[in-house]
């Protein structure tokens, strides 16, 4: 099965995360099956800000309706609701 562009980003999002860059065990496939409802999150959720907001803006108006976006958030990051889909980030020794 081919791994779509938004797939690639979720998974290389989730692993950074995770910090579990340099482990084995976290491959593409087994992050796509493990954590299956975070890439859906991530991906549903960074197209619905794409659509709705530009880069750099806060607030936007056409006419009489106006919107006004939360500060800090961004297409393909890591939030709360995402995060509850997720175990607790792995610890790095060095």
């Amino acid at each position: 099965m081919a791994i779509s562009k938004e797939q690639q980003k979720s998974i290389l999002i989730i692993r950074n995360y995770l910090n579990v860059g340099y482990n084995l065990k976290f491959t593409d496939d087994y992050i796509l099956t493990t954590y299956s409802l975070a890439v859906d999150e991530l991906i549903e959720s960074a197209s619905k800000i794409n659509l709705l907001k530009a880069i750099g803006v806060k607030s936007k108006s056409d006419g009489v309706q106006s919107v006004t976006f939360t500060d800090g958030i961004e297409a393909w990051e890591v939030t709360n609701s995402i995060k509850m889909l997720l175990p607790l980030p792995y610890v790095r020794m060095c």
